[in-house]
């Protein structure tokens, strides 16, 4: 009697909580998993947008491989998620260790603080960039003038030398806070026992982090650089507001050229090849990602 009472409690737990999943798991496929189906369906077909949709099959593929300037922005798309990630996990766990080392009452400060950018939309953030590196009244042009550098004076969005790396710095200073928020939330949970044998050794704080913290928190990093890292591929409100792929097309990414060929040429077909290439490389980049950080998860 009890074993039927348990499987009877049991199965009414498997329906309840079907019936708490199914809502987020129908929007999921609706929103998610069918527009991924439908664009690699619509990768193999030419399609302007009106007339009926033509089967082409790799002929996409082929001319996104043959044309130089796709690869090339394809290029810069992982270079500016790639680079931006990397900075932002670095600051990012530079912070955490601050924040920690500061304290909890001035701390809740500086998280709040440094978690800001984070929260702010991104066409925000674009426009602030925007003015700041302007080349007649922009704060860093200014700053440079007044301390005697007005030699380092630029155009810094104007030019093809510097235009990306300004992208890189806006996304690091957007996305470092994700870092920062978990891997403090990471090492707040390590049991002081750990901190106070490694200050009996002799290790002060920098020792502590990379031989106790960073090693037992790797997993979180690593939780924190997928994120970031498939963030950063998706980039497209950033790049759109400070530079529009310009000058020239030297900033233009994957996303903003999927949607310039679909929409101003009407090649749809073309740019969902586009994006499929994409979504492989941002498997591929996570997977290596996920190998990276991968280790022994520690007990404590």
């Amino acid at each position: 009697m009890n074993k039927l009472s348990s499987k009877s409690k049991n199965i009414q737990r498997l329906i309840l909580g079907w019936i708490f999943i199914l809502p987020a798991l129908f929007f999921i496929i609706y929103a998610s998993v069918f527009p991924a189906i439908s664009n690699f369906i619509l990768s193999f077909q030419k399609w302007d947008g009106f007339l009926a949709k033509k089967w082409v099959w790799f002929e996409n593929y082929i001319q996104f491989f043959k044309d130089g300037d796709v690869l090339r922005y394809l290029y810069n798309s992982v270079y500016l998620s790639f680079l931006s990630t990397l900075g932002a996990v670095l600051i990012g766990l530079f912070l955490a260790a601050l924040v920690f080392k500061i304290g909890s009452k001035l701390g809740s400060f500086a998280r709040l603080v440094f978690f800001i950018p984070g929260m702010i939309p991104v066409a925000i953030n674009g426009l602030l960039f925007v003015f700041i590196l302007n080349p007649q009244m922009g704060l860093l042009n200014n700053f440079l003038k007044l301390i005697g550098l007005s030699s380092y004076n630029n155009a810094w969005l104007e030019d093809s030398r510097t235009a990306m790396n300004c992208i890189v710095v806006v996304n690091i200073w957007m996305m470092c806070g994700i870092t920062m928020v978990l891997s403090y939330a990471a090492i707040r949970m390590l049991p002081a026992s750990l901190f106070e044998s490694c200050k009996i050794d002799g290790g002060g704080y920098i020792r502590q982090l990379f031989s106790i913290v960073f090693p037992i928190i790797k997993n979180v990093i690593g939780t924190a650089a997928i994120y970031t890292l498939a963030a950063n591929f998706k980039t497209y409100g950033i790049v759109q507001v400070m530079t529009q792929g310009g000058p020239g097309d030297i900033t233009r990414t994957i996303p903003i050229n999927m949607i310039n060929t679909a929409f101003n040429f009407g090649e749809f077909g073309y740019a969902a090849s586009m994006g499929v290439v994409l979504s492989l490389v941002v498997v591929v980049s996570i997977l290596v990602t996920t190998k990276f950080f991968g280790g022994d998860i520690y007990e404590f």
